[in-house]
């Protein structure tokens, strides 16, 4: 870890260094300003959130707590800690998750810590959750769909100022105590932003009352300093992220701890000159430590004491700029991303190295990316986005024996279930968009669109060596063969806005050549062994289709209503099979009340439906659906104390009614063996208060 610090922060230093002077070369431009009329470009199937408003109302365990009451967005439960965000049917590495513009993997192969367990949501301004493939410029990959998380520049006055806001909150089921605030000071030309946060949860029980082991303890924390100079914004910054004894009943294994650290810095400019409107260079670090084990946090019942140690090391780059050629405005960028993973399973009582989970695996990614719009009417427009990404992977450590196992190395494992071995691998990839959207009125536009986007196999995909002895039932193995997903989708839709209400809708169909398909090994075509117990991954054709529904109305002054409703079907093109952990149609409803004076209150309908189409048979199928699910409609009401201000306290109770509940797409309870899946928590009352300042 020091190690990798001095690294970033000779990287950061670099990056600083090379700001100033594009800086400086701008500055001796001395180009006369100039004003363009362009036409902006929408993105549908959009929607921008802001944590400041939302996050005073019911305690959240994590960012992807928070996000899945954003229409559009689902997501599955492991523990207390670390739910994995589903959109369209897409998770994992399907979405591009980015907070301030930096990517953070996490450091566990089985997805303890996804990345929106680094983020703290509280602090930034705007959330932006792209729901599909809406335009080239928002990372690599990002078939599913986006979760963009900002914190722009302070908006500050040419005398000094501070403001800030503090919070503190109680939930009764898991006994989760949570405390929080962030500061904000400066003037025009500079300004250090800093917060903190702390939340300590205990284990809560579900509908039925019974105990769902998934305590954790959190701590996080981070400061950013910036320089304002006219036209110009430089920054640099650090954020901290560290969970505790985390409980996870839908692994064989706890977390005592998982740790992050992002460095970041960067400059944005503001030029206007003939060619070059804006320009911007962003760099980041993110490192994770993470370990786990399954004797420290509960009772031993495997046959021997393991413990893996994990890190994933990211390190990126980004040059942006919004660009006039001729009379067409273009918004460009160049981006490079490089992620490391390395983890080694050891046995405890010998610290024997046992398997190396990920043996050093580093993929690079560069990608290339220009968008523009065209005036085809005066209420039509065209927007056409292209994108070229190059990719590089390769192996340090696969043929590393370990001896707790026989002296096997990662290639060993990988030939035995595929019949080949790691090498560095090279792909090309070809993107684009067309997107044609039309005002039918004033406040109703309609589009339609084209796109094709690529992503490639992220290291548990590509290389997990996760072997599990004699007979190899359980064993996890990444495929070094796997080639790149490419999804080919069209979608249409309207967005409709007219003051007191607004909706929107769209529905899309999604074709993926070479999927890659988390299947159980059955001699299928280059599988060489029929172990259905353990996994190994292929790719298929498959087509995922669906539909979106979203919208408010206000009913009367003191009065409105709020829904949504998403649905998508998947299916194993070659086989004609169900696609696994697709959730089900589902959604929420929302009828508020607010009284200007006093109170607010708001009662909320989380629902969902059975889902039936699921994949259970690992000797037919993948087995990767635990069966299922039942339909369920939870209640929760919500309140909001106003007369107090500038203090705000809310109040609620959440499942109102006691409901015995889990999402499809929830784990498995390995770790009791009287539950089917890791159930959502049982009735639980909430106070929250919140007092900026």
């Amino acid at each position: 870890m020091i190690k990798s610090l001095k690294y970033s922060a000779l990287g950061i230093a670099l990056l600083s260094s090379s700001l100033f002077s594009l800086s400086s070369y701008g500055e001796s431009m001395n180009v006369a300003p100039i004003t363009i009329e362009a036409p902006m470009i929408s993105y549908p199937a959009t929607g921008s959130y802001t944590p400041a408003d939302d996050m005073t109302s019911a305690p959240y365990t994590d960012s992807a707590d928070y996000l899945r009451s954003v229409p559009g967005i689902t997501a599955g439960r492991f523990g207390g800690h670390g739910l994995e965000p589903v959109i369209r049917g897409q998770a994992q590495n399907q979405l591009n998750i980015v907070s301030d513009n930096a990517y953070v993997f996490g450091g566990c192969p089985n997805r303890m810590d996804p990345p929106t367990a680094y983020i703290n949501i509280q602090p930034h301004d705007e959330i932006t959750v792209v729901r599909g493939y809406q335009s080239v410029l928002n990372g690599f990959g990002g078939s599913g769909g986006s979760i963009i998380v900002e914190q722009g520049k302070p908006d500050l006055n040419d005398t000094f100022s501070a403001s800030g806001l503090v919070q503190s909150g109680y939930d009764s089921n898991s006994q989760m105590w949570n405390a929080g605030g962030n500061v904000t000071a400066g003037t025009s030309e500079g300004y250090a932003e800093a917060y903190g946060a702390y939340k300590d949860a205990e284990n809560y029980d579900d509908g039925d009352g019974d105990t769902v082991h998934a305590s954790f303890k959190e701590r996080s924390g981070g400061l950013k300093l910036g320089y304002t100079p006219q036209d110009t914004h430089y920054y640099a910054g650090i954020d901290y992220h560290k969970i505790d004894d985390a409980l996870f009943p839908g692994a064989g294994m706890d977390s005592p701890y998982s740790e992050g650290h992002t460095l970041k810095a960067g400059m944005e400019r503001q030029i206007n000159g003939t060619t070059v409107q804006t320009l911007a260079l962003n760099g980041y670090t993110s490192l994770v430590d993470h370990q786990m084990d399954n004797f420290s946090l509960r009772p031993l019942t495997a046959p021997m004491a393991l413990r893996v140690d994990s890190e994933s090391d990211t390190y990126g780059l980004k040059l942006e700029s919004a660009l006039i050629l001729g009379d067409r405005p273009v918004d460009a960028l160049l981006e490079w991303r490089r992620n490391n993973r390395d983890a080694n399973r050891f046995v405890q009582n010998t610290n024997a190295l046992q398997s190396l989970l990920w043996p050093d695996i580093t993929i690079d990614e560069i990608g290339l990316a220009a968008e523009t719009i065209y005036d085809l009417a005066a209420k039509d427009r065209l927007i056409i986005g292209g994108r070229y990404g190059y990719v590089h992977a390769n192996f340090g450590r696969a043929n590393i024996q370990a001896p707790a196992a026989a002296n096997r190395t990662p290639n060993d494992i990988y030939n035995q279930f595929y019949g080949i071995t790691a090498s560095d691998k090279t792909e090309h990839h070809l993107n684009g968009l067309l997107r044609i959207e039309h005002d039918y009125s004033p406040n109703t536009m309609l589009y339609a669109g084209l796109s094709r986007s690529s992503r490639t196999a992220d290291a548990t995909e590509r290389g997990l060596a996760n072997f599990m002895g004699a007979g190899g039932a359980s064993s996890w193995v990444g495929n070094p063969g796997i080639d790149p997903e490419h999804h080919h989708q069209i979608d249409a839709g309207l967005d409709m806005d007219a003051g007191g209400w607004n909706f929107g809708g769209s529905i899309y169909a999604n074709y993926v050549q070479d999927y890659i398909l988390r299947d159980s090994a059955r001699t299928q075509p280059g599988i060489l062994v029929d172990l259905p117990n353990a996994d190994i991954y292929r790719n298929i054709d498959a087509i995922l289709t669906g539909a979106e529904l979203h919208g408010a109305f206000q009913i009367a002054p003191d009065w409105q209503f709020e829904g949504d409703a998403t649905y998508t079907l998947g299916d194993d093109i070659d086989t004609g099979r169900a696609l696994p952990q697709i959730p089900p149609l589902q959604g929420k409803a929302k009828l508020l009340w607010q009284s200007l004076e006093t109170l607010e209150l708001s009662t909320t309908m989380r629902w969902a439906f059975e889902q039936s189409r699921v994949d259970t048979d690992p000797t037919a199928g993948t087995g990767r659906d635990i069966g299922q699910t039942n339909g369920y409609a939870v209640f929760d009401i919500e309140g909001t104390f106003i007369e107090f201000e500038p203090a705000t306290v809310n109040f609620g109770i959440t499942n109102l009614f006691d409901t015995s509940y889990a999402n499809h797409i929830n784990r498995s309870n390995i770790s009791d063996p009287t539950e089917v899946r890791v159930e959502e928590p049982g009735r639980s009352f909430y106070v929250q208060l919140s007092m900026p300042f």
